[in-house]
């Protein structure tokens, strides 16, 4: 008797796993962190105590839609996010958004999903700030940032329901970027690094 129980159990697990559960349409609210790196030396010139730099965080959301029969889905990625690191009397703030061209293979897609997940920034917005002592030093923002993502996204469906999560890389770059104070020249400012997301969202 245990063992047919333990075959039916089997049986019905192998079935919900292998099930097909293509979502034609997914919305989703993601929350992550990347943790840049840049160099914040040209930002507090002469100074010794230089904020070590916190990963940016914040809150997004994704749009994808799947074609049937497809495994590849196409959608739209958008991200506010933001850091504030403080040392000594030196305060560096960053906040930007980001809105990117979003597609993803799912190598499965059952009641599990696995697979890769790629983003192009298309349109972003921000500014990164230097503070000495309470006073703004420095206010830079650029016309010319650009971005990309290589990632890894991993979860489950339950109900309509999808729990996840995604882990990767992302360049991301502020080429040129302007001091609107006028105390420094403008600099490129690199705050690439690696990403974590968790999800939470739905499909249909």
């Amino acid at each position: 008797m245990k063992r047919l129980l333990l075959f039916a159990i089997t049986i019905i697990t192998g079935s919900l796993i292998s099930a097909p559960a293509h979502a034609l349409f997914e919305a989703r609210l993601t929350y992550g962190l990347l943790a840049s790196k840049p160099d914040l030396a040209p930002l507090f010139p002469g100074q010794s105590s230089i904020p070590t730099v916190a990963p940016t965080y914040g809150l997004g959301a994704d749009v994808i839609v799947s074609p049937p029969l497809f495994p590849i889905g196409f959608g739209v990625r958008y991200e506010n996010m933001g850091v504030d690191a403080s040392s000594s009397g030196l305060e560096f703030k960053a906040n930007y958004t980001r809105t990117a061209l979003l597609l993803n293979y799912r190598l499965i897609d059952t009641l599990l999903f696995l697979g890769p997940i790629v983003s192009y920034g298309l349109s972003h917005s921000g500014e990164i700030k230097a503070i000495t002592n309470s006073t703004e030093t420095a206010n830079f923002s650029s016309s010319k940032i650009s971005s990309y993502s290589i990632g890894l996204e991993a979860g489950v469906k339950l109900i309509g329901f999808h729990v996840g999560a995604e882990a990767g890389y992302e360049d991301f770059r502020w080429k040129d970027a302007h001091d609107k104070t006028g105390n420094l020249s403008d600099q490129d400012i690199n705050m690439s690094g690696s990403y974590i997301k968790v999800l939470l969202g739905f499909g249909i």
